[in-house]
């Protein structure tokens, strides 16, 4: 009989880490905020629980509050450093950055997969196959599509619609036309429509749209998409008219064409005939009415929404604000606030009031923003909002709050480099506006011409108070 052989650990500790592996894990498959993702990873680290590291890489991808460059290298490094990555943790991986524009990363990524030995979705094969076209990456995207006869997936519709959109990028529309003949799906005619759109083959898209027989509301709304968004007003109109089907998308594709090639009556007239006036046709329409400068009008699109939301709001204080109307900015933001209508302000609407106040020179009203109602609702500095305050404190000359919020920013700008220097030279902290200076030079931000005259004012004075104590002269 085999000895048996006894358990480096005490029952005890293997107790506590069979607990710790199921709240770990039951934590990352619930919403998290970066940070909460960040905090449970080190968990991960130090426990050795590195099996985890999927869970940990999905909820980064997934969590939509906050995906800043700061997030997207610790994203990248878990990814090239990782060892346990499982086939879901890389596919939404290759999907994410492809959708974020970054294709290069994208179809890192899926070599990453392959290289891993890991079998790919078919979701990751069609974005990597995009990042190819997107990036002129030929000779990668043949080679892909060799692997997809391996992999089975020669009659995905998805997969098709990719190699249809990268051989039609090289003007081969031979393959082109066999890669949808080998796809399963007759209803794909649609996916095969909007690949050859995406690859700006709009003549094969026509052709393929003309000859199908029932042509289902997702082709009629991709070709009239297309040419709202390419300007040609004529054909979406021609092609609006006859659909049997008009769904929400059609009728915000038309009011959007019109109001970019600049034809606000005809989009106002779609926009009143609607069946059901939606949320981003209105903020569309108010944008554009305050572009030229018709704020009646906008105002008139504002009041008939009976149900308004945080955005509506948004976009009609910026629309006074823009057209040098701050009073009435400031009256709409107070009615947000009233308990009969109780819309709470987001980040951006205090951003907005915050500049407001600076033209106004209302002091008061301002810092009651910052130092009760954010408190009061609960509201986190975020970079913009920031930027907003630091201006705002800069105008009265309070360059010790102004100073503190700069220093809290995560990403910091020529702009608001050139904001602290010219307040601090404003009011002669002469010395913090040279360390603010050379702070700019050595992190490769790039100083402009105010950003110089602001430097030279500080030098100009003699003496002033910092926040590292009295400023003395130069010898």
């Amino acid at each position: 009989m085999t000895p048996r052989l006894r358990s480096p650990f005490k029952s005890s500790k293997l107790k506590i880490l069979s607990i710790l592996i199921t709240k770990v894990t039951a934590l990352l498959n619930h919403p998290l905020s970066i940070n909460q993702v960040k905090q449970l990873h080190a968990l991960v680290l130090i426990n050795g629980l590195n099996h985890l590291e999927p869970l940990v890489i999905t909820q980064i991808i997934y969590t939509p509050s906050d995906h800043s460059e700061a997030t997207i290298h610790y994203l990248r490094s878990l990814l090239h450093q990782s060892k346990h990555a499982n086939v879901i943790a890389r596919t939404s991986a290759v999907q994410f950055f492809y959708q974020r524009g970054e294709f290069q990363e994208a179809l890192t990524q899926y070599v990453h997969i392959q290289r891993s030995g890991i079998f790919p979705s078919t979701f990751a094969v069609a974005s990597a196959l995009k990042a190819c076209t997107r990036i002129g990456n030929w000779i990668a995207g043949i080679r892909i599509h060799a692997q997809v006869y391996g992999y089975g997936f020669c009659g995905d519709v998805h997969v098709g619609t990719a190699l249809v959109g990268l051989y039609s990028k090289l003007d081969d529309m031979e393959t082109a036309n066999k890669v949808f003949d080998e796809m399963s799906q007759r209803n794909s005619v649609s996916g095969l429509i909007n690949g050859y759109l995406e690859s700006g083959n709009l003549s094969m898209a026509e052709q393929l749209f003309s000859k199908m027989g029932r042509k289902d509301i997702a082709s009629w709304n991709s070709m009239v998409s297309w040419y709202t968004r390419t300007g040609d007003m004529e054909k979406a109109i021609a092609l609006f008219a006859p659909m049997p089907v008009k769904t929400s998308s059609s009728w915000i594709s038309m009011i959007n064409g019109y109001i970019d090639s600049k034809q606000l009556e005809f989009a106002r007239n779609f926009y009143d005939v609607m069946p059901e006036q939606s949320t981003i046709s209105c903020i569309k329409l108010i944008e554009a009415y305050s572009k030229n400068r018709d704020v009646e009008s906008a105002r008139e699109v504002f009041n008939e929404i009976d149900e308004k939301n945080q955005l509506l709001y948004n976009a009609m204080i910026t629309c006074y604000s823009h057209n040098n109307q701050p009073k009435h900015a400031l009256q709409l933001f107070d009615e947000m606030l009233q308990p009969n209508v109780n819309i709470q302000p987001d980040n951006t609407t205090l951003g907005i009031v915050i500049s407001i106040c600076s033209q106004l020179g209302d002091f008061r009203f301002g810092s009651w923003i910052d130092e009760t109602l954010m408190k009061q609702m609960n509201i986190k500095m975020d970079d913009q909002l920031g930027n907003a305050l630091i201006e705002f404190y800069a105008k009265f000359g309070r360059v010790d709050k102004a100073y503190n919020l700069f220093r809290g920013l995560k990403k910091k700008d020529v702009g608001v480099y050139t904001t602290m220097i010219l307040v601090c030279g404003r009011y002669g902290w002469k010395y913090d506006a040279i360390k603010l200076f050379e702070e700019m030079l050595e992190t490769n931000i790039c100083p402009n011409l105010v950003t110089f005259s602001g430097l030279l004012t500080a030098l100009n004075h003699y003496s002033g108070l910092g926040p590292n104590g009295p400023s003395q002269p130069n010898s």
